[in-house]
C-alpha cells in the first residue's frame, strides 16, 4: 500500500478543497473559497507543512490549474493533473474528451472502482455548482447530462426577474409552497431531483445491480426528496483521483 502522503487538489468553480491522505487514511483537509484571493499562498503554506511528496490536482478553471501547477512546481512536485484526456482505469466513452470535466472522470472512475462490487451499472451525481449525472457502466464511462446547480438556478431567478430578486439565505422548500421564496425553493429543489430521477429512469435497463451515489456540496440536500435508493459519498471525487494517480504511477512502473 502507497505510505507516501499525497496532496489532492480540488478546484471548483465555487471552492477549492485540499486533502492530504497516506494510503487510504484521509489525514488533513482545507477548503475555502476560489474568490478567496489568498488561496494560493495557503496553498504553498498547506504543502509546505504536510510533508507531502507528490500531488494530484483535479480542476474546471483553468487559470487556477496554471496557478497551483507553478506552486508545485516551486516545491519541486511535477502533479499529475487529471483531464478528460488522461488514462483511467475504465474506459472513456465521450464525444469530446478535451471538454470533458476533470471532476466527471475523477468522480466516474471513483464510483467504479470502489462501488463496482456492489452493481455494473452506477448513475453518478455531483450536485456542485453545476450538477452532472452520469453513467458507469462495465467499467466503461458512457457520458450522462449537465444542468444548473442549486445556486446557480436560485441566482438566475434572483438576477433575471423583477420580483424574485430578493434574497433567499436557505433554500428549504414546501410542496405546495406558500410563499415566494419558498416556491422558487421548490421549483429549483423539484428541478433538480427531477432530473435525477429521470435520467435514473433514463439511464438504467434493469435495477438489478444498479446503484445511485450522490456527491458534492448539495448532496444531502436533495438526497431528502429522491425516492431512488442511493448513498452519498461526500469523498468520491477524491477516491477518484487517487486511484487515477495510482493508475498513472503503475503505468511508468513506479
Amino acid at each position: 500500500m502507497r505510505k507516501e502522503r499525497l496532496l489532492t487538489l480540488d478546484i471548483g468553480n465555487r471552492g477549492i478543497n485540499i486533502y492530504i491522505t497516506v494510503g487510504d487514511e484521509l489525514c488533513g483537509k482545507w477548503s475555502f473559497l476560489r474568490i478567496d484571493p489568498s488561496w494560493s499562498s495557503k496553498l504553498r503554506s498547506i504543502f509546505q507543512r504536510s510533508g507531502a511528496s507528490d500531488a494530484v490536482v483535479v480542476s474546471v478553471v483553468q487559470e487556477s490549474t496554471e496557478m497551483a501547477v507553478s506552486i508545485l512546481h516551486e516545491m519541486q512536485i511535477q502533479p499529475i493533473i487529471i483531464s478528460g484526456e488522461i488514462e483511467t482505469p475504465i474506459k472513456i466513452d465521450y464525444g469530446t474528451l478535451k471538454y470533458l470535466g476533470a471532476d466527471r472522470v475523477a468522480v466516474a472512475v471513483g464510483a467504479w472502482i470502489f462501488y463496482s462490487d456492489r452493481a455494473k451499472q452506477i448513475v453518478a451525481v455531483d450536485a456542485g455548482t453545476a450538477i452532472t449525472i452520469d453513467l458507469i457502466r462495465d467499467a466503461i464511462f458512457l457520458g450522462g447530462a449537465i444542468m444548473p446547480g442549486i445556486g446557480l438556478m436560485l441566482k438566475s431567478l434572483q438576477t433575471e426577474t423583477s420580483q424574485l430578486n430578493f434574497e433567499i439565505m436557505e433554500v428549504t422548500p414546501q410542496f405546495p409552497a406558500k410563499s415566494s421564496e419558498k416556491c422558487i425553493s421548490a421549483g429549483i429543489v423539484a428541478s433538480a431531483a427531477g432530473a435525477i430521477e429521470f435520467l435514473w429512469k433514463k439511464y438504467i435497463y434493469s435495477e438489478n445491480s444498479s446503484l445511485l451515489i450522490l456527491t458534492g456540496g448539495d448532496a444531502d440536500l436533495l438526497a431528502q426528496y429522491l425516492s431512488v435508493e442511493f448513498i452519498i459519498d461526500p469523498l468520491l471525487l477524491l477516491k477518484g483521483a487517487v486511484a487515477i494517480r495510482d493508475f498513472a504511477l503503475n503505468r511508468r512502473g513506479k
